[in-house]
């Protein structure tokens, strides 16, 4: 119990250090940039991003399991794994060029994209964190990999003093990315035998894709899901509005990780409850959804009053519109969290396969609306198409499917639910639930 206690502990330390050092940075470089160029980047990262998760093809969860459950096999699971990492890198960068020749055939974005696309193609050196991961080490692979996220940090502030230009920038991040990689591989060998040795087993690939192919599908609609307003505002309106835009969606999305925080500290406590057949069980689930819920509309609330001096102030004059944008925006929110809060009671209740529905159904109805509020409202049609199919993924989904009706009450009542009493004694059961577990 004590090694994932300080697991997690690294883990957290691990994302907040990189939040707030990642968020200052992320500041001057948009700054730097300018909303044309800060455009253009969001557009190819999109893309990145979008045919990055085949790299991995899913794997990672399954990649720890088979780890731990077959140690004697490491480096033969290991091999097998680097081998489809690399192959599937090489496919994702290819694919990433095709696309942009589909959407834009643009030389500064095909150079933009050659150079922050590299990465793809060394990702395979990186699968030795699993290992990390499975013996709960965690802790050196947040050292390493913060190590080099501050040093490159300082350097994007460097070629920002110096004003150097934007093409440095662009290296930097490829750099940092390849460089992760590889030291964490350098680092494992330092230890380890290479599995590179030996030789992979065609049914062991086989198998590890097939198992992992069900949570590609779900990956690649969450990623399309938030990326295709980008791509499509890009590729309608052009870089400087997709510049605007994706500010606002930044500073929107930026406390997110606090739904999941909360999500998951209620969690062990929620298994007990199931399993002990308790009538607490609904009412844990109901204290859940109205904190996030009542968190998210304050958060809401207070980002009408505060988005124009807050853009005004940290991102300058030119990026004064990203404050309309973030208003209706922030409004998605609401459901984003409830949505975080009700993902316990799809793996609880075993509806996992309904999420891969839920996030297809939204994905449907954020392009079709996209589609027909970008030309016709611009920026702020992408926004409300995000607020609407955000809405219509983490609630109207949930009125299609007698099983999760007790979930839509569990949204509808957390409205009214806002008495927090007995707060203290829950937070003690739930701190007792992982005693138990010691």
């Amino acid at each position: 119990m004590k090694s994932i206690f300080f697991n997690l502990v690294w883990f957290f330390f691990d994302k907040v250090f990189k939040l707030i050092v990642g968020f200052a940075i992320s500041v001057m470089i948009v700054r730097y940039l300018g909303p044309e160029w800060f455009g253009k980047y969001n557009y190819v990262n999109s893309i990145i991003v979008l045919f990055g998760i085949f790299v991995s093809f899913g794997s990672e969860g399954i990649l720890v399991k088979l780890i731990v459950s077959e140690p004697d096999q490491k480096n033969e699971i290991l091999s097998a794994s680097f081998w489809f990492h690399s192959i599937f890198g090489l496919l994702s960068f290819l694919l990433s060029f095709l696309f942009l020749i589909i959407l834009r055939n643009e030389s500064d974005l095909f150079q933009l994209l050659l150079i922050l696309g590299i990465p793809l193609l060394f990702r395979s050196f990186s699968i030795v964190r699993y290992v990390y991961e499975s013996n709960l080490e965690i802790k050196k692979v947040v050292i390493i990999d913060n190590l080099i996220y501050f040093t490159f940090s300082l350097i994007r502030v460097i070629l920002i003093y110096f004003n150097y230009s934007f093409s440095w920038i662009f290296i930097s991040f490829a750099t940092e990315g390849i460089i992760s990689n590889f030291s964490l591989f350098l680092y494992y060998r330092l230890k380890h035998s290479s599995f590179l040795n030996v030789r992979p087993k065609l049914d062991r690939v086989k198998s590890i894709l097939r198992e992992s192919f069900p949570i590609l599908l779900s990956g690649f609609a969450i990623i399309v899901y938030m990326k295709v307003d980008q791509i499509m505002i890009g590729s309608m309106l052009g870089d400087e509005q997709l510049g605007i835009y994706s500010v606002g969606v930044r500073l929107s999305e930026f406390w997110y990780f606090i739904p999941i925080g909360i999500s998951s500290s209620f969690f062990p406590h929620l298994i007990s409850l199931k399993k002990e057949l308790s009538i607490q069980y609904k009412k844990r689930f109901a204290i859940l959804h109205s904190i996030v819920f009542w968190m998210a509309l304050l958060g809401a609330c207070i980002t009408q009053f505060a988005a124009d001096f807050v853009i005004l102030k940290i991102y300058g004059y030119d990026y004064l519109n990203s404050s309309s944008v973030l208003k209706i925006h922030i409004w998605a929110s609401l459901f984003v969290f409830l949505g975080v809060a009700g993902s316990n009671y799809y793996i609880l209740e075993n509806l996992q396969k309904l999420t891969i529905l839920k996030s297809l159904f939204g994905l449907l109805v954020n392009i079709i609306l996209n589609y027909l509020w970008i030309p016709e409202y611009g920026i702020l049609g992408a926004a409300y198409a995000t607020l609407i199919s955000q809405f219509c993924a983490n609630t109207l989904f949930l009125v299609f499917f007698k099983s999760l009706h007790p979930l839509l009450f569990l949204q509808m009542g957390s409205i009214l639910f806002i008495r927090f009493l007995n707060l203290g004694n829950m937070i003690r059961k739930q701190v007792s639930v992982y005693h138990s577990n010691d």
